[in-house]
């Protein structure tokens, strides 16, 4: 399986969806080792630098940071539910 560091933006009163942003790479092959990724102090300022610069400085709020398995991630993108 591999894994992938997915942020969750919050929603706001006037934008009920919810925006993801998906880092491509790295990816993981244990989710263990994605968790503990995103929870490095080392490695955590990176990705917030990488969020600045897509995002042009203009950064909405970031609810969550996760690991999410590829299966589940591009379901969660298609919308079609898990069986």
């Amino acid at each position: 399986m591999k894994f992938f560091i997915v942020v969750i933006f919050a929603m706001t009163l006037g934008d009920m969806d919810r925006d993801l942003y998906v880092f491509t790479e790295p990816t993981f092959d244990d989710k263990t080792v994605c968790e503990a990724t995103i929870t490095d102090p080392q490695y955590f300022p990176g990705l917030v630098q990488k969020l600045v610069i897509e995002y042009k400085g203009q950064l909405k709020t970031i609810e969550a940071v996760v690991c999410v398995e590829e299966n589940e991630l591009r379901n969660a993108i298609t919308g079609k539910q898990s069986t």
